[in-house]
């Protein structure tokens, strides 16, 4: 009888811990030296003088864009920024408590419905798929959102960017230039991140030749666990629950005594401060520039620092990660902690399609395997001898 079983030279590696299955060039976490880079390019690089659309198209096409390259490339997916009116009405027809990265899922899907040729694998069409899913994805976000509170959905425009589409759909006006660079900037960093759940379960439905919508769609799912993307959203609140306290150390210290997480720390694969954390630290630090009292960046920074010599002294390193800055960046853009899971997606969806055409110019079915511990031969009973 053939099982599904390990041979004893192999090693179980539960959550799949130090297993290297695939090769790739899209992405790079060099997790000692807490650096990431996108085809070869530091992170810190690309958010300092890059646009969104020249980091797509890095990801993408494997290099930087020149000139003209970019103005077609920003020109057609403006063009794609249009979701077909059989998607919002689904959109509309959920019901409005819904979170945003479901109403994602959901999305993607029908629109591989919508699309008569999603099945194609030539790389020209599978770039334009991609194209198309990037472009629609603010737009379903932004849709849901402000269903979500109640507003109006607006259309994208002709006349922005990306980035500044995403803010004015979300609310109602076209954002000024530091706001808009801003989340440029968080959309540029969160782009890929290795083999991380979602990026995985990407490449994993996706070397089956299903469609791209589907592999995306799922990705999202992965997206949504609490494991993975919603760490910003708890962040604001656990500055809330600070503010209610009254004191950060007091908070902390009563959190650590009853075992508690603090919210935004820790990295299964950066043993040093996570680099997407600097970047969005230095962005609060710009956008609260003028305020007397900053009081996020404040407390952010004392929860920081308290909580990593507390650690140090039990002799674990743990450093902020990307999500403990990003939620109050958010904030001060005007949005609700119930959209920042999904930023990430917006952000992501450019990682998923970089990596989903790169595993189509060498694809291979995944297909683990595990350690079969059940038992096995049991002797079937017949229905009406059970139970006597």
């Amino acid at each position: 009888m053939a099982q599904d079983t390990l041979s004893q030279e192999q090693v179980i590696r539960r959550g799949m811990d130090e297993l290297v299955v695939d090769t790739t060039s899209v992405s790079w976490v060099d997790g000692q030296q807490g650096r990431l880079y996108y085809r070869g390019f530091r992170i810190e690089d690309l958010a300092k003088s890059a646009s969104f659309e020249e980091v797509a198209y890095l990801l993408l096409c494997g290099e930087l864009p020149a000139g003209q390259q970019l103005q077609g490339f920003s020109w057609k997916l403006r063009q794609l920024s249009h979701t077909p009116e059989k998607t919002i009405r689904i959109i509309q027809e959920l019901p409005r408590h819904t979170a945003p990265l479901a109403a994602l899922q959901t999305a993607l899907a029908a629109l591989g419905c919508t699309d008569p040729k999603p099945k194609y694998s030539e790389e020209e069409t599978l770039l334009g798929l991609a194209l198309r899913i990037i472009a629609q994805t603010p737009i379903i976000l932004a849709a849901t959102y402000r269903l979500h509170q109640g507003n109006s959905i607006l259309p994208a425009r002709d006349d922005l960017t990306h980035a500044q589409n995403f803010l004015y759909m979300l609310s109602g006006r076209v954002p000024d230039e530091e706001a808009a660079r801003a989340m440029e900037i968080a959309l540029i960093i969160q782009m890929d991140h290795g083999f991380n759940s979602s990026t995985f379960t990407a490449r994993a439905v996706a070397s089956t030749l299903t469609n791209m919508y589907a592999a995306t769609s799922a990705a999202v799912g992965a997206l949504s666990g609490p494991l993975h993307g919603g760490a910003s959203e708890e962040v604001v609140q656990m500055l809330a629950d600070i503010e209610e306290w009254g004191d950060p150390k007091s908070y902390l210290d009563n959190l650590f005594a009853s075992g508690g997480k603090v919210m935004g720390m820790g990295h299964r694969v950066y043993k040093q401060t996570d680099p997407r954390a600097v970047i969005f630290e230095k962005l609060l630090a710009q956008l609260t520039r003028n305020e007397k009292s900053p009081k996020d960046i404040q407390t952010l920074g004392y929860v920081a620092g308290y909580a990593r010599e507390h650690f140090a002294a039990r002799n674990q390193p743990i450093h902020v990660n990307v999500d403990f800055w990003s939620g109050a960046v958010y904030r001060r853009l005007g949005i609700q902690p119930v959209l920042f899971p999904a930023i990430f997606a917006a952000a992501r969806i450019v990682g998923w399609c970089a990596h989903i055409i790169e595993l189509r110019q060498n694809n291979r079915l995944y297909r683990p395997l595990s350690s079969y511990t059940g038992p096995v031969d049991l002797k079937f009973v017949p229905l009406a001898e059970r139970g006597k």
